[in-house]
């Protein structure tokens, strides 16, 4: 597992100063910490690091020489200047149960069978840090028409090792068949504009008549 390397965090300068100079803030707290570890983190490095990493993902964090193995919290992007301001970290301990959630990705979408409506893209759910996973692949190719793919149908939900939080009812895909559209049903032509006869028109209509003969 890649290591990602951190140091502590000198409270007495701000973040934005700390951004300038290329760094994010962070922290990571547990329940066998006494308090919360604020830490600091390169920009750089965590550029590379999130192109793997993301939200509900189990890393080692090295702080000055000494190893954590944490899973991601929150990460704050700034995505107007393009830098993290913060990243957040719990501490994992074997024997500690622990609220996370994974992402759900969806592949295969050019070969599916009818009309795909996405509407979970992630799930919550508590359990033990060797049970735990950061996401969840959907074949999308495999579902007939008529499928209603919810939370229960999940293989992270069937196995029984981690608590759900999002409800087991809740919709993660839905296959329709696709709707075949006539031009004839959708363009109707538009009627034709009456004409408004008034006192004028029909004395410009008599003069006209009078300077044809």
């Amino acid at each position: 597992m890649e290591t990602l390397q951190a140091k502590t965090r000198d409270l007495s300068v701000k973040g934005k100063k700390l951004r300038r100079e290329g760094y994010a803030t962070g922290s990571i707290s547990g329940k066998e910490m006494k308090e919360s570890l604020a830490i600091i983190l390169s920009q750089k490095e965590l550029g590379l690091f999130f192109k793997d990493h993301h939200v509900g993902s189990e890393a080692e964090l090295s702080v000055d020489g000494t190893n954590y193995t944490v899973l991601i919290k929150s990460v704050d992007f700034d995505a107007m200047k393009h830098q993290y301001v913060d990243v957040t970290f719990q501490q994992l301990v074997s024997g500690e149960k622990i609220h996370s959630k994974a992402a759900i990705e969806f592949v295969n979408a050019e070969k599916a069978q009818g009309f795909l409506t996405k509407t979970c893209e992630e799930v919550e759910f508590v359990g033990y840090p060797k049970d735990l996973v950061d996401h969840i692949t959907i074949d999308v190719s495999k579902y007939p028409i008529g499928t209603n793919l919810t939370v229960g149908d999940l293989d992270i939900a069937k196995e029984g090792k981690l608590e759900m939080k999002t409800p087991l009812t809740d919709t993660v895909l839905h296959v329709a068949a696709h709707q075949h559209v006539k031009a004839t049903d959708v363009i109707e032509e538009a009627p034709a504009e009456k004409e408004v006869v008034t006192p004028a028109t029909k004395e410009a209509a008599a003069l006209a008549a009078k300077e044809n003969k």
